[in-house]
């Protein structure tokens, strides 16, 4: 689950190491925390033809590229076999969920529901993208907004209302709950809706690799992970996003953040995102919805007051997680593919 640790004060000043100059990209690819480590744009274009990992130092695998220069965008593209560019064939995602309603997330604990509503919004199988009585191929319908009526478009709001959706979620969404919320948009007998909990002494590099890869290459099929923002040296805690692409030379994935708000889509090492989400959510299951009902009533060591819903204190985030019944479990991915 996506809550706020007050033991985690968030920064007054964030700086990104990000350059939009097309001459000087030296400072784009870093740890994001010591700029002693940095690649040269000969590194990085050496990356794009050969076979190495993105890498900052021999000791460190945290290593990434914010999407927000030349050189990353040029990892969307496959010139192995050509002087040309060519879109690279796991790179289709980025410009379906760019193009499709990829919307920042509505406050600082819905990155689930975003990632959610951006990846139904991306997919061809509702009647967004079908002409009025053509009902071929039709196997979820999107809600609809007031705001945008007739045009079916998922909103944040929109997704957590109905008779699947029981009681938003106080904070933000764990794994289990974000793929329930899945399930709520799409039919069972058309969509395959997978959870995978990266704990290393079950799940290797290797698997998650091919898993994501798999899903980034299928155009019915879409992934998102849940991963520990400290763990591609990003300030902050557990969160959601899509994900966009996928780059073999530098074994890389890009992160669509959709806290757009605050980082760019980022380009993250397969080990460094492993390593991110193989990490434990310590609310990654609760009493749901009883527990959430019970922050609020002071006779089941809630408060009426409502200070746990949003807790300000290290003692109020303590308790609220046990209010809510917590467990722990680790984070990881979700695919979402259309069945065959």
């Amino acid at each position: 689950m996506t809550l706020w640790n007050p033991t985690q004060p968030r920064p007054t000043e964030e700086k990104l190491p990000i350059t939009y100059s097309k001459l000087d990209v030296s400072n784009v690819l870093s740890t994001a925390k010591d700029e002693s480590k940095l690649l040269s744009i000969s590194s990085i274009a050496a990356s794009l033809s050969a076979p190495s990992p993105i890498s900052t130092s021999s000791n460190s695998k945290t290593h990434i590229l914010y999407h927000a220069s030349e050189a990353a965008f040029q990892l969307l593209y496959d010139s192995s076999n050509s002087k040309n560019y060519y879109l690279s064939e796991y790179a289709l995602d980025y410009f379906l969920l760019s193009s499709s309603g990829f919307d920042a997330q509505i406050n600082q604990a819905y990155c689930a529901v975003a990632s959610v509503a951006a990846m139904l919004n991306s997919l061809r199988y509702s009647k967004r993208f079908r002409d009025v009585g053509d009902v071929t191929e039709w196997s979820f319908d999107l809600p609809k907004d007031p705001r945008y009526d007739p045009y079916p478009y998922a909103t944040q709001q929109d997704i957590l209302v109905g008779d699947c959706v029981w009681n938003n979620p106080p904070y933000g969404l764990s794994l289990e709950q974000a793929s329930n919320l899945v399930k709520c948009h799409t039919s069972a007998s058309d969509w395959d809706v997978t959870v995978q909990e990266v704990d290393p002494s079950k799940v290797s590099l290797s698997k998650m690799r091919y898993d994501l890869k798999s899903a980034l290459i299928d155009p019915d099929s879409r992934v998102m992970i849940n991963y520990d923002r400290k763990g591609i040296g990003q300030v902050g805690g557990g969160h959601f996003s899509p994900l966009g692409a996928y780059h073999g030379s530098t074994d890389s994935f890009l992160v669509m953040d959709v806290a757009k708000y605050k980082y760019p889509p980022v380009w993250v090492g397969a080990d460094t995102l492993f390593d991110a989400m193989a990490t434990v959510d310590n609310c990654g299951s609760y009493d749901f919805p009883q527990g959430q009902e019970r922050l609020t009533d002071d006779s089941s060591g809630g408060s009426s007051n409502g200070v746990l819903l949003n807790p300000m204190t290290t003692d109020d985030y303590t308790k609220a997680l046990k209010v809510l019944g917590c467990k722990q479990k680790m984070r990881g991915y979700l695919i979402l593919k259309k069945k065959a």
